[in-house]
This record gives structure tokens, C-alpha cells and sequence, in this order.
């Protein structure tokens, strides 16, 4: 007999999700990766950038996130999904507004808060990893403002992990366009490299200010986005760590789908980022009726 489950549709400044609540959508084991792929496909599914999966650890003290990317994988961690966690974990009375929790992931524990009047959450994250190992790379032990040459084109770049690993390139006075542009062109053979041996996420920022940055960003397993949270922090915390950037104030990172406030605190101890999160619609789903998806030639 086939099954309705309940999902909720998220997005935090256009990097949009499908929520599944597992206390509301009887679903008892996460959906396999095929089935996360007809999910997200904009044509013959729901459409989304990635897929989250919700769960209560203990009522207004603990939540838990599991995130699935488009094309099935599970990511360590998706800053922009947190904040759609939070604004969930609200939303749905399990936790009260203004209040911080915590929000268990494969990357480990977030302290979050949701200020409830204006849909805006704060979430405080550890501070980044610079070193080789943690990233997944190939020759180096580390990669600070470090060349590496691809198939058709060299970046300068630093290489760290937030949770989930970032290959950051800065770029000289690019218009926010430029750089959506030039990411597109190169995403998918920076996010392949063997220079990665897990894959990278990757972005191409250019200063617009003492404390502006803007970023374009292409998500390992998702491709081009509006945003993405984990990029804009790591972003960040390669120009505080190349000198580009100050400590200890707010940096307003903007991209395509809106904009973040990330602060980096001294000793990249710990980091803040402040983000708007919006619900856009729930429904019911039977995962037997999701079509195949065509095949791409």
C-alpha cells in the first residue's frame, strides 16, 4: 500500500531544501540516493538543492539535521540547511524563540538561536581546519594563498574545512555577475580534481569593501548555487586568515540569493553567522509515484 509523507519546502537566500520531520512524515529510514535525486530534480520532482532530514533529541534543548546534497551524497554539514533546521525546529513548537539549542550534526554540535519576529537565525559554529588531512588533500598539508593548476585553468587559493571542505579564491574587482560566470565555467572540474580527494566545494569572492565581500559559490554534489552558508563562513575565514579580512567584525558576504553577517572570532576559536531562513510551502509526496529521471545524453 503506497504512503503520503508529509515534507516541508525551506530555503535560506535561495539555496532551498526539502524537509522531511520524521515525527510527522512516517518515513522510518532515510531515502535511498536515488530516491533523493528524483526529490530534488526541478523537472520530475519536488526540486530542491538538497534534502534534510529532522529529528527531536529533546524538546527545546536538542534537535538533529542529517543533509542529503542533489545528487544523493551526505554532506558533513549545509549552513544555509541549519538555519531551515532552526527555523523548523520553531516553527513546529519543539523548541521557543529566542532561546539557544542545539543542533546535532555529522559535522558535530551547533549552538543556535532563532529570533522569532523577523524569521532570523544566529547559529555559532567551531572555528575552521586548515590542515591537509581534515580537507582531503591530495599533496599538501596544508593550503594558504597556494597555486594549483586544473585542465583548463589555474587558481590561486586556500583550502580548509568547516565541517564540510572549501577551496577559496579571491578575485580582483569582480562584479558579483563576473564571478557567477566564471564559476560556472569552472566549477565542475575544481569540485573533481584529484587535487581533493573527497571533492571541495568552491568559491570565488572579490572585495567591494573594508568589511564586504562578494562570493559565488559551487556546491560539491549540487553545482552553482544562490547561496551557501558553509562557503560564505569559509570565504571569511580565508581572508581573515590571509590578511584581507578582520577579526572580531561583522563581514557581510553577499551572493546571489541575499546576504550573511559572519564574524570571526580571535584564534578562529569560534564563529558567528546571521542569516534569514523562510518557509515556502509543505505537501505530501508517495515516493512510488516520483518518476525516473530522463536519461541525459
Amino acid at each position: 500500500m503506497s504512503v503520503l509523507l508529509h515534507f516541508e519546502k525551506y530555503q535560506g537566500l535561495g539555496n532551498d531544501f526539502i524537509l522531511f520531520d520524521r515525527s510527522e512524515s512516517n518515513l522510518n529510514t532515510d531515502p535511498d540516493k536515488e530516491i533523493i535525486k528524483k526529490l530534488c530534480d526541478r523537472h520530475c520532482g519536488i526540486g530542491a538543492d538538497g534534502v534534510l532530514m529532522f529529528d527531536v533529541i529533546r524538546k527545546n534543548h536538542i534537535v538533529e539535521m542529517v543533509y542529503y546534497n542533489a545528487d544523493g551524497s551526505r554532506a558533513e554539514t549545509c549552513f544555509n540547511g541549519l538555519r531551515c533546521i532552526a527555523l523548523h525546529a520553531f516553527r513546529s513548537k519543539q523548541i521557543t524563540g529566542n532561546q539557544h539549542f542545539i543542533i546535532k550534526s555529522d559535522a558535530g554540535e551547533i549552538k543556535s538561536v532563532v529570533y522569532s519576529d523577523r524569521d532570523l537565525v544566529e547559529i555559532e559554529l567551531p572555528g575552521p581546519d586548515f590542515t591537509g588531512d581534515k580537507i582531503g588533500l591530495r599533496d599538501f598539508s596544508d593550503l594558504i594563498d597556494k597555486n594549483l593548476s586544473f585542465p583548463s585553468v589555474e587558481f590561486t587559493g586556500t583550502a580548509l574545512s568547516m565541517g564540510n571542505p572549501h577551496f577559496i579564491s579571491w578575485r580582483e574587482n569582480l562584479s558579483l555577475d563576473e564571478l557567477n560566470r566564471e564559476i560556472l565555467e569552472f566549477g565542475a572540474e575544481v569540485e573533481d580534481s584529484p587535487h581533493f580527494l573527497n571533492g571541495i566545494n568552491f568559491e570565488l569572492v572579490s572585495k567591494t569593501g573594508k568589511n564586504s565581500i562578494n562570493m559565488a559559490v559551487w556546491e560539491r554534489g549540487v553545482g552553482q548555487t544562490f547561496a551557501c552558508g558553509s562557503g560564505a563562513t569559509a570565504s571569511v575565514c580565508a581572508g581573515v586568515k590571509t590578511g584581507r579580512l578582520e577579526p572580531e567584525t561583522d563581514i557581510k558576504v553577499q551572493m546571489i540569493g541575499g546576504f550573511l553577517r559572519i564574524r570571526i572570532h580571535k584564534g578562529f576559536e569560534r564563529v558567528t553567522l546571521k542569516g534569514e531562513a523562510k518557509f515556502v510551502f509543505a505537501g505530501e509526496i508517495n515516493l512510488e509515484d516520483l518518476p525516473d529521471l530522463p536519461v541525459h545524453l
